[in-house]
């Protein structure tokens, strides 16, 4: 019965002779490659993203206290309080 445990006429696994192992190895690499970078192109560009956004936001957040500080222009500390020395 040793054809049951693969020693028989036909091979539990027959490797394709149509193309060489070799460059199945290389187009697999090839494919992992690519792979590879298209995740880091979105991850790049996700955090380009993140970054204009805040950008933005803070830039914003500057403008509004720019606005805030000549709107207030009111007595300052100096007008409350003598500290002349």
């Amino acid at each position: 019965m040793p054809e049951g445990i693969g020693y028989g006429a036909s091979p539990a696994f027959q490797p394709s002779l149509a193309v060489p192992r070799g460059d199945q190895l290389a187009q697999q690499a090839q494919q992992i490659n690519a792979r590879q970078s298209e995740v880091v192109a979105e991850t790049v560009q996700r955090q380009a993203d993140f970054s204009s956004n805040r950008a933005e936001s803070l830039a914003r957040v500057a403008e509004q206290i720019e606005q805030r500080a000549q709107t207030d222009a009111g007595p300052g500390v100096g007008d409350v309080v003598d500290i002349t020395v």
